[in-house]
């Protein structure tokens, strides 16, 4: 059995990558209402009346070299100012979840030498904005980040 480890989705915003997540949790929920006719005690039907589309990323990496984040930069203020108000707020963006696809692999070294960069599609979170921010410090070190975020598009329904 081979196993291979690497970030798994990407962010991306308008398009273009800008970062990378590690530890995606998702969560899909329908929400159902009962249906019943008067004098019938039991429920006839529970239609669906809302989606709520929600993730929790583990820790994620952003990067201020990536074009499309130095745009935003200059758009919003300065680096500083973008540092300092550690969210993304109203700016909305993309989680794509993909699977690597190996191209070539060593079997002497045991080693990856080639892989596809694009991978092939699993999942797309699409717009994605953060609702919350979990930081947790103990002595020593910061021993935990969550970033909670809502999403729009259900993955279910998402076309590649």
């Amino acid at each position: 059995m081979q196993t291979f480890s690497a970030p798994m989705a990407y962010i991306k915003i308008g398009n273009e990558t800008a970062g990378f997540v590690r530890n995606i949790t998702v969560q899909e929920q329908i929400n159902r209402v009962d249906v019943q006719g008067l004098g019938r005690l039991p429920i006839q039907e529970i239609p669906p009346v809302s989606y709520r589309c929600s993730a929790t990323v583990d820790q994620f990496f952003l990067s201020f070299k990536a074009p499309v984040v130095e745009a935003m930069i200059h758009r919003l203020g300065t680096l500083q100012e973008v540092l300092d108000t550690l969210t993304f707020a109203e700016q909305g963006f993309s989680i794509m979840i993909y699977k690597k696809l190996v191209q070539n692999f060593d079997d002497s070294r045991k080693m990856v030498t080639s892989v596809d960069p694009t991978g092939q599609t699993v999942a797309l979170l699409t717009p994605c904005f953060i609702e919350n921010q979990n930081w947790q410090l103990q002595e020593q070190s910061v021993s935990s980040f969550n970033v909670n975020i809502r999403y729009l598009n259900p993955i279910v329904t998402a076309e590649y």
